[in-house]
């Protein structure tokens, strides 16, 4: 499959240039593509990590999987995609999930499995901060409870189905599909709610 690129690398898309590395989770940010691909570099020769021939192709495909149409060559307009910036207003949808799981009767997936998500999670483009979110740690402290992975501080918000990353990877799977059916589309491949996808892991409530 042909891989998104950008019509202009010179100019700043909005927000800046921005990667997300899927194998240390870590975030490259830049107002420049210049600057952008050499704290790429940087980044993978400080963690003694080797340089991939097509680091810089790589890079502004994910890019360009959030950017509007007419910013990336081989794009199709039409084509489902997620707001990165996303604020109180928008994560409040998210919160439809959380009701129905109130009234599932609180089930949770097992740790192993939650940590498993958690990481998945970590690493992903789409896990986002929320903009103007004061009550978020307080909505965050009631939907968890005690339930942890030792990946939380590194988890936001998605930007696919505005959930709390904190609280959706401990939920069933029962009740994410059947609430989420419009994030589908929105997805990554290695996303573990992408059905048919290779993180897809289907496991009785």
């Amino acid at each position: 499959m042909t891989r998104l690129s950008l019509v202009k690398p010179t100019v700043c898309p909005p927000d800046g240039f921005r990667y997300v590395f899927p194998s240390t989770g870590y975030t490259v940010h830049a107002w420049t593509y210049s600057d952008w691909v050499t704290f790429a570099r940087n980044h993978l020769s400080a963690n003694h990590l080797p340089v991939p021939l097509d680091l810089e192709e790589t890079m502004q495909d994910q890019l360009c999987q959030t950017l509007e149409p007419g910013w990336c060559n081989y794009d199709d307009p039409s084509r489902p995609r997620p707001n990165t910036s996303l604020d109180w207003n928008a994560v409040q949808q998210g919160l439809t999930t959380f009701s129905n799981w109130v009234k599932g009767g609180l089930k949770t997936v097992g740790k192993d499995e939650a940590n498993r998500r958690a990481k998945i999670c970590s690493r992903c483009y789409l896990n986002v901060n929320v903009q103007g979110c004061s009550a978020c740690s307080k909505a965050l402290a009631f939907i968890t409870g005690r339930h942890k992975t030792q990946y939380d501080s590194s988890l936001k918000a998605c930007a696919a189905c505005k959930c709390f990353l904190k609280a959706k990877v401990h939920f069933p799977l029962s009740i994410l599909d059947k609430n989420l059916p419009g994030a589908q589309a929105l997805y990554p491949e290695f996303c573990w709610l992408k059905h048919n996808g290779p993180n897809y892991l289907p496991i009785p409530d």
